[in-house]
């Protein structure tokens, strides 16, 4: 999918959000049918929901099909593609660089790429990992090439060096002046998945092996993450079939820039993974220290010092963790066949997430007002469990 259409996806999930009703019912058999009632009534083929705090598994619970066909269910423990949820580890990953010393978030990108990356309009001004992580570097996904990251087949050798040279070195096959924005690194908004996928080129230089290996260290495996991965051969067999409009399969495919949206995981093991962030919150160091947490949390713009184009409904942003107008903080996803919501509630330390099977641009002009039924209900749905 290409940018402008992630973000138009981001935009209206974000949109058709705001305004959650109260009043959904704390008894977990009645959100079953309350749950079950909006999957009957709608497009939706399959999804999973699990509510939780730093301690416990508050509410989890699949509906529907994972495949239509053989009427093989959706179950918590199903894995599909999460989209660009997939960014809140980079965040996590560039934290555990700084903590690791390899890095600081203001550093300029060119005192570590192997290849210089400056807008050419404003040569003399820096780009730093900060920006990238909150979308403010002035790079641009220019559609064109951005589409052709999603190639067919579910192969993919997660290599980023290459895609990533041609974009940005003035050889490259790819390089234009169109790839940066006609504003000063630091000064606009703009949402691009090519800059947050060289944020993880940092980690893989700094660490000394691909991003897919380093997280699998670093967190998936630490965290007992084992239906998450970035290939479907390294993810288990249960896995969702991903449908379109027409509840018609989408084929395989892949995304040579895995890391800005190529996650597979599970509802309860993208729980394990948004519970170390909670835990970290909550002042219990873990794959993070809790320190680095509020850091990666905290709001970067502030009042008087706001980039221009920041999205209303997406107010501020922590290191690639969205803060959302509805009172989360997290991240939505968006691909052909994939439709996701993560957020946690700074308030309660309550985390939420909803990932379903079906998804793409046209899926979400047709049925994007179910899909957000479905997360205003998990949104207003009281934990069962006090915050410990």
């Amino acid at each position: 999918m290409t940018r402008p259409r992630r973000i138009a996806m981001a935009t209206m999930f974000a949109s058709l959000i705001l305004g959650s009703p109260a009043g959904a019912d704390d008894r977990a058999a009645d959100f079953d049918r309350q749950l079950t009632a909006l999957q009957s009534a709608s497009h939706i083929p399959g999804f999973c929901v699990v509510l939780f705090d730093a301690n416990h598994t508050v509410y989890q619970h699949g509906f529907g099909f994972a495949d239509l066909a053989t009427r093989r269910p959706y179950t918590v423990d199903t894995v599909q593609p999460i989209g660009s949820i997939s960014k809140t580890l980079i965040g996590m990953a560039l934290m555990k660089g700084v903590e690791r010393g390899w890095f600081k978030l203001d550093d300029d990108v060119n005192t570590i790429l192997p290849f210089p990356v400056r807008n050419p309009q404003f040569p003399d001004r820096p780009i730093t990992l900060r920006q990238l992580a909150t979308h403010t570097s002035g790079i641009v996904d220019r559609e064109s090439v951005y589409a052709a990251a999603y190639t067919p087949g579910a192969g993919n050798p997660l290599r980023i060096d290459a895609f990533l040279k041609d974009y940005f070195s003035k050889s490259g096959k790819t390089y234009s002046k169109r790839n940066f924005a006609a504003t000063a690194p630091g000064s606009t908004y703009a949402y691009s998945n090519i800059g947050a996928t060289l944020a993880a080129y940092v980690i893989e230089l700094k660490a000394g092996e691909s991003y897919a290996d380093f997280t699998r260290k670093t967190f998936l495996q630490p965290l007992g993450m084992t239906r998450s991965g970035w290939t479907d051969a390294e993810t288990g067999s249960d896995h969702a079939i991903l449908y379109d409009e027409k509840l018609k399969p989408y084929p395989p495919y892949s995304l040579t820039t895995y890391p800005d949206g190529g996650l597979r995981t599970s509802c309860t093991d993208l729980a394990r993974l948004v519970t170390a962030v909670l835990k970290a919150r909550a002042g219990k160091d873990g794959v993070l220290k809790a320190s680095d947490v509020a850091i990666l949390l905290k709001p970067e713009f502030t009042a008087g010092a706001m980039p221009a184009n920041v999205p209303p409904k997406e107010p501020n942003q922590g290191i690639f963790w969205q803060h959302r107008r509805e009172g989360t903080i997290g991240h939505f996803g968006g691909d052909p066949g994939v439709t996701t919501f993560m957020g946690i509630d700074p308030k309660t330390n309550i985390g939420r997430i909803v990932l379903i099977n079906i998804g793409g641009d046209e899926a979400m002009r047709a049925y994007g007002a179910e899909l957000a039924a479905l997360w205003r209900a998990v949104l207003a749905h009281p934990p069962a469990v006090a915050p410990q």
